[in-house]
């Protein structure tokens, strides 16, 4: 065999195992996305939660208090969960990014803009111990925050 010939052959060889390794990491970035993606979210509910358990006299302000400054924190990292070709269902398989997100990346990030500034408003209340402040800012970020962009941007694919 031509050296030339052994060359393009060992070339296609390597080509195709690039290829190969490449699609693995890709998996494997696109899992650590998901995961990434899913505990951004489960902590917001937590938050959400002892604000909730605040409102309900079940929980005190200072932990109220610090969840709603980590909604403040974690509603500016939803971006960063939603990279390009990060598409897919939750870990349980019951919801799934829709793809409008990154077709209309702007209306998405309009919809976090919105979520973040009601987050303000929320830690904003929490912080001033008026419970009606804080059940109106709470229903608010949950219906026209968090609610808007998971009816809009969040498909839920079985029960």
């Amino acid at each position: 065999m031509k050296s030339s010939t052994k060359r393009s052959m060992l070339t296609a060889v390597m080509i195709c195992g690039l290829t190969a390794v490449s699609a693995v990491a890709l998996a494997q970035d696109k899992d650590a996305v998901l995961k990434n993606r899913e505990s951004l979210m489960k902590g917001q509910g937590k938050d959400l939660g002892s604000v909730k358990a605040y409102i309900d006299g079940k929980g005190d302000q200072a932990q109220a208090e610090a969840g709603a400054a980590n909604l403040t924190q974690s509603t500016r990292k939803i971006p960063d969960v939603f990279p390009p070709g990060s598409g897919g269902p939750n870990s349980d398989g019951k919801f799934a990014a829709k793809p409008v997100i990154w077709s209309d990346w702007n209306k998405f990030i309009d919809a976090q803009k919105n979520a973040v500034s009601k987050a303000d408003v929320l830690f904003t209340a929490v912080k001033s111990g008026n419970k009606t402040s804080i059940e109106t800012a709470f229903g608010d970020l949950g219906k026209n925050g968090c609610g808007a962009c998971h009816e809009t941007f969040r498909e839920k694919l079985k029960d």
